[in-house]
């Protein structure tokens, strides 16, 4: 009798074991806007609770750096940015901790925005110009490899980098358009009103955003980034056929109003069109491993070339898209 109930005891401890759910903390870039709507969503709807991964949603960077440095100092499992900070971040560490597991745009978003009215039509128009950019900003530092102008730097927090392009403070703003220019929208520029200048043209194996673990955490939980993976397929697939379904998962003064409403489903719609859902990613399927691993590898190669950092990791110390 004994011996039963003490198998018994062990038959329930790893049935516990097995419906045990792995808990993490996910950070992403910046918003939440339209764009990151479909991954909220997932967490709202239980997609990934069902499947034994439990996701807290804990803020913003702000920034995709200082949302690589929230991986790496393991204050996020679970992260949403750009994948150049993958590689910045892990490129200056020995002990690399920032692991892109899924890739979501399939294109670089880094790019110059201007209001037409400035005359800046390339990167070249830049020369003695102010440039407004986040402190930490990627595109500054990329933006050297792809012309000679010399501007002038004005250090400009992402809140005020649109209230000064509009009024006239400086000439230009480095951004993501998914951000810039739908915020140029509420603040009265209509996107026929402004020069989009892409830093896509010119590293077209590049991605940008792209979802993350932290490493260690990784290592102790292959089945939740498993998980991660697949469920992050099928709510990008679901969110691609209709983006208008996740907004409901934003909150807050953003879609206070229908009219705010109607922005996010369009700032969304064209996250979809110009990143998401490219020709690309309809030829060879969302996140495919042996279809942007390739690129990937080559893109990272460049940028610790061209940024001169120190260190070029191995491959999967950058990224992991499974198999």
């Amino acid at each position: 009798m004994k011996s039963l109930i003490c198998g018994v005891f062990t038959l329930l401890l790893c049935m516990s074991s097995a419906h045990a759910s792995t808990q993490a903390k996910l950070i992403i870039d910046t918003g939440p806007y339209g764009v990151h709507s479909w991954f909220l969503k997932g967490i709202k709807d239980d997609a990934f609770s069902k499947r034994g991964l439990d996701i807290e949603f804990v803020g913003k960077g702000p920034g995709s750096f200082k949302s690589g440095l929230a991986l790496a100092t393991g204050r996020a499992d679970i992260g949403y940015h750009d994948y150049n900070s993958v590689v910045l971040v892990n490129s200056k560490s020995d002990d690399p901790k920032v692991l892109a597991i899924f890739v979501v745009d399939d294109l670089m978003q880094n790019t110059i925005i201007t209001l037409k009215s400035s005359g800046i039509k390339t990167f070249d128009d830049l020369n003695g110009r102010k440039l407004g950019s986040h402190p930490t900003s990627f595109t500054n530092k990329i933006l050297a490899t792809v012309t000679s102008a010399s501007w002038i730097d004005v250090p400009v927090h992402m809140p005020g980098r649109v209230p000064a392009l509009v009024s006239g403070h400086i000439d230009a703003i480095s951004a993501f358009p998914t951000s810039s220019v739908f915020n140029l929208e509420k603040a009265g520029v209509g996107i026929d009103e402004v020069n989009i200048i892409k830093l896509s043209d010119y590293y077209p194996m590049a991605v940008s955003r792209v979802i993350t673990v932290n490493a260690d955490w990784a290592t102790k939980n292959p089945h939740a980034v498993k998980v991660l993976r697949e469920v992050s397929r099928e709510l990008l697939k679901e969110f691609i056929k209709n983006p208008a379904k996740s907004i409901s998962a934003l909150e807050g003064p953003i879609v206070s109003t229908s009219k705010k409403v109607d922005i996010e489903v369009r700032r969304a719609q064209y996250g979809i069109d110009e990143l998401v859902n490219t020709p690309f990613v309809q030829k060879n399927g969302i996140s495919n491993p042996s279809a942007v691993g390739p690129r990937l590898s080559e893109y990272t190669t460049l940028l610790v070339e061209k940024l001169n950092l120190p260190t070029r990791h191995p491959d999967n110390k950058y990224f992991d898209l499974g198999e």
